[in-house]
């Protein structure tokens, strides 16, 4: 089985910047393979983008995988196009990380000499959806990444990516939203953090998200590992990590907040 990705950039004939063709596939190889850690999160090996077909006077690449993994890449990639269109959220499997890339595919698609980027998913050579980069998609997508007011919180995922170069920074992987939420954490949450690479955790800090509620990342200052396959902490366990967690709320009355139900 294949799945492949055709990459159409439109301009005048003769006038697209070879530079911009070049910019506009490596950012879109960067989306896909943050597509990828959806199934990578989930134990699985894929082979490797590679180039299938390239037409310069056209200026089209197709880039394709075989196997059983990963073949739904392209297609995740097509319906969130397609999907901000209409609406300034992340839609699903993308990061934050993901629709600012795709701002940059748009920001390379209105450079002089180019009219447009297209995207077009297909599977076991059937052609599927194709979405064009509008301007209404690439003011939604830098919308979906814009914050509000962070406010006191948690959220929980799967522990990857540790950098320790840039900051100490890791990356929780929200196994239902299929997200990568990026994380900052102290000092001295190095060691939880070393403990718990590749196990869910629950970090407790600031989470900052934008205007639908999504989460685009979290400043942790405290990183606690949940058991596999057991219930996420309670509030009583989070405020005895952190006794600040609640703010002003009672225990009750921030159980019935989480609800939705005061």
């Amino acid at each position: 089985m294949e799945a492949s990705l055709e990459v159409r950039v439109d301009g005048a004939a003769g006038a697209i910047p070879a530079q911009s063709f070049a910019d506009i596939l490596r950012i879109t190889l960067h989306m896909l393979a943050e597509l990828d850690r959806a199934e990578v999160r989930e134990g699985l090996s894929m082979r490797s983008w590679t180039l299938a077909d390239l037409r310069i006077g056209s200026a089209k690449a197709v880039v394709r995988r075989e196997g059983t993994v990963g073949t739904e890449t392209p297609d995740r990639l097509v319906a969130g196009i397609h999907q901000l269109r209409n609406v300034e959220e992340l839609p699903p499997f993308f990061s934050a990380k993901l629709a600012a890339q795709l701002v940059r595919v748009g920001r390379c698609a209105s450079q002089a000499g180019l009219t447009g980027v297209t995207y077009r998913a297909s599977r076991a050579g059937t052609a599927g959806l194709a979405a064009s980069v509008t301007t209404d998609v690439v003011s939604n997508a830098q919308a979906s990444t814009q914050a509000v007011a962070p406010a006191l919180g948690s959220v929980s995922g799967v522990l990857d990516i540790v950098n320790l170069r840039r900051g100490r920074r890791v990356s929780l992987y929200d196994v239902e939203t299929r997200r990568a939420i990026p994380c900052r954490f102290l000092p001295e949450c190095l060691e939880d953090v070393r403990g718990a690479l590749g196990y869910r955790v629950r970090a407790v800090g600031t989470v900052t998200r934008n205007r639908r509620g999504q989460v685009l990342r979290v400043d942790a200052e405290q990183v606690a590992r949940i058991p596999d396959d057991g219930p996420l902490p309670s509030v009583a366990d989070l405020v005895g990590i952190a006794p600040w967690y609640t703010g002003d709320l009672s225990t009750d009355d921030y159980l019935r907040w989480m609800r939705d139900e005061g």
